[in-house]
């Protein structure tokens, strides 16, 4: 009885030394970015150069396009790497908005919390993959906290961190969307590159909240 007892142990123990042999031998399959989402990455960028040195294009009907080639490769699967995810979320927030009865809203805020939840899932692939040059260069954090800035004001009219501008039609001049200032500290500003909140109010007018 002893005998078969350390036969087992043996057997076992030999199997488990193969297997974590076979494990260390295992190559994990390295994924592409996907070239189609940076050719429309790319032509969002050219396109609103363009716009800005003519003020001729209509954004909204390349946009649209792009927005729904996110979508059907979203569908598919194929929006897998950092660079892919950052790329997307960059397509996805500039969904058109809209004023409706005096209030900006948006065609689809939803756009803006899915780029939200892509721009997140970057940032932390990012860390995890410890690119700080993408990091810094594309000012990842900043985009998260855009993109959810961008989320709530034509969502529900008013910001987290204070990225996020409105015109005013009273005055005719760019403010500051109204900020919660009970949803976000100086401390996470900081995390995601934005200037406390007391340097955002010296430097801007900040637009009142709406009773919406």
């Amino acid at each position: 009885m002893i005998n078969f007892i350390r036969k087992s142990t043996l057997l076992i123990l030999f199997v488990t030394a193969i297997s974590c042999s076979v494990n260390k031998n295992l190559q994990v399959a390295k994924v592409n970015d996907n070239q189609l989402i940076e050719k429309l990455y790319l032509e969002d960028i050219e396109i609103r150069e363009l716009d800005a040195q003519t003020d001729t294009v209509n954004l909204e009907v390349y946009d649209k396009k792009h927005r729904e080639q996110i979508f059907q490769l979203l569908a598919e699967n194929k929006v897998i790497t950092a660079k892919d995810k950052i790329r997307a979320a960059w397509i996805l927030q500039h969904t058109a908005g809209k004023l409706c009865n005096g209030e900006l809203t948006s065609i689809s805020s939803e756009n803006f919390l899915l780029a939200y939840k892509l721009s997140s899932e970057a940032l932390s692939m990012f860390e995890i993959q410890k690119d700080t040059a993408t990091l810094k260069k594309g000012q990842i954090q900043r985009i998260v906290a855009l993109n959810y800035d961008r989320y709530l004001l034509f969502s529900f009219g008013y910001q987290k961190f204070g990225t996020q501008f409105v015109f005013d039609d009273k005055t005719q001049e760019m403010l500051l969307a109204p900020i919660d200032t009970t949803l976000s500290s100086d401390e996470e500003r900081a995390k995601f590159y934005v200037e406390p909140l007391n340097v955002l109010l010296s430097k801007y007018k900040m637009k009142a909240m709406s009773n919406r």
